[in-house]
């Protein structure tokens, strides 16, 4: 059976400084990947944006590629307007996603998507590429989804693979890959989800040192959160931060709190307010 052509979509944008100010400089995009019209915060020197997918997700064989570059000076807060739907793979052929972010020295970009939700019978690819300047400063997150809650779908994807790669200027700082096949096995269980069924990572790439402060807030977040959050800094400059619980909302406000903790105390950034639709 020939499959007919799937949709490839594309994204790319460069964000500068201009006169205290964050613009576009440079956007091309290709359907069904769009952006909303860029909006500032007060002051006018962080951006935000929302990615726009008009088609609801990523059908089987789909692919969607996003890059995104931002300048010395210029702040981006990027998000999605929506969660990204995977739809079922009923031909066994992937849906895949790469992303690649680069942050110039004194840049800022925060990439928070809403949840990954895989269908059943989804077969999801993703892999993400970060690379920062010495002297950048970039926060990535990702969200994972058990499926379609109202439905009844739990964990009936068939696979999710999730690679990320991030380096310092020319020194590599993180490697991981996460490879979730459910119907071959539980998912849920210790040293996996740990019987979580939403999973969140927050990375946190920068040459700025936090060892002082991942001690303290491992203390801070164990008495409301448990074991469900986790902070562990990464060898040669950043973090990797895990968040697990039992619902999209739970999950994505500890994740919201802990990027504006670490913008705030971590970072001695003011709070961004931008909409989240969780909150």
């Amino acid at each position: 059976m020939v499959l007919p052509a799937r949709h490839h979509g594309q994204l790319s944008l460069e964000l500068r400084s201009e006169g205290g100010r964050s613009v576009i400089s440079r956007q091309h995009s290709h359907p069904p990947l769009q952006i909303f019209g860029l909006q500032q915060d007060d002051t006018g020197r962080s951006a935000y944006l929302q990615i726009v997918n008009p088609c609801g997700g990523l059908f089987e064989g789909d692919t969607a590629e996003l890059d995104v570059d931002v300048g010395e000076g210029a702040s981006l807060h990027l998000t999605t307007q929506a969660a990204t739907k995977i739809y079922p793979s009923e031909h066994g052929v992937m849906t895949r996603q790469r992303t690649q972010l680069h942050v110039a020295a004194g840049g800022l970009l925060e990439y928070c998507p809403l949840p990954l939700i895989p269908f059943a019978r989804a077969r999801y690819v993703q892999e993400t590429t970060i690379a920062v300047d010495p002297g950048g400063v970039c926060l990535m997150a990702e969200v994972l989804a058990p499926g379609r809650s109202a439905r009844g779908e739990r964990f009936a994807y068939d696979l999710v693979r999730s690679r990320v790669e991030g380096r310092i200027g020319a020194q590599p700082v993180v490697f991981e890959q996460m490879i979730l096949e459910p119907q071959r096995g539980l998912v849920t269980g210790a040293g996996l989800l740990d019987n979580g069924v939403y999973l969140a990572t927050l990375y946190v790439l920068t040459t700025q040192p936090f060892d002082a402060w991942v001690s303290a807030w491992n203390r801070q977040l164990a008495e409301p959160h448990g074991e469900c959050v986790g902070v562990t800094a990464l060898a040669q400059g950043g973090l990797v931060v895990r968040i697990i619980g039992q619902t999209a909302q739970e999950v994505l406000c500890r994740l919201d709190g802990m990027r504006n903790l670490i913008r705030q105390q971590g970072l001695g950034l003011p709070p961004l307010r931008v909409y989240r639709p969780f909150a």
